[in-house]
């Protein structure tokens, strides 16, 4: 059983533990750049406990232009203007809770926060296989969209309507 809550200060090293745990197609972003997407979507970032209240999962989602690609790396968002798009930037999940459901539970959480917030559309870059997931979930591929070289690998930018 898992429950989701916001981020709290002492999270952010699980939270970069679970980041350097399932990426490895490219380098982790900084604790820095982690905390920018937070901050910009506050509402739509946190994480997911288990029973003992242990971190197993994050969300990070913030404000972006639709059919936009967020550079990889980079801390600014500042210069983001008003948009009805949610950029789901990362949902991780430990790899020792993989497969129990925390992804779906976490999924259903972003999209009642981003509906009652307002938002009608959410956009992601899947990476190392996951468009299959995203598209599972509702996703679809938008072809029309360059991914900018950050994303080294295979990558898919996917959208769907809220």
């Amino acid at each position: 059983m898992f429950h989701c809550r916001n981020i709290h200060e002492s999270d952010w090293p699980t939270i970069l533990r679970i980041q350097s745990e399932v990426y490895y197609a490219f380098t982790p972003e900084s604790e820095v750049v982690m905390r920018s997407k937070a901050t910009c979507g506050p509402r739509t970032s946190f994480v997911a406990v288990d029973q003992q209240l242990a971190v197993v999962a994050y969300c990070l989602a913030h404000p972006y232009l639709p059919n936009q690609v967020a550079v990889l790396g980079s801390a600014d968002l500042s210069d983001v203007e008003p948009t009805d798009n949610l950029y789901l930037h990362d949902l991780s999940v430990r790899k020792v809770s993989s497969g129990c459901g925390v992804a779906q539970k976490m999924f259903d959480h972003l999209i009642t926060i981003a509906q009652s917030s307002g938002y009608r559309k959410m956009s992601l870059v899947a990476v190392q296989q996951a468009a299959g997931l995203w598209t599972r979930m509702g996703f679809t591929p938008a072809n029309n969209v360059t991914i900018n070289d950050s994303y080294n690998g295979e990558a898919t930018f996917l959208t769907c309507r809220l």
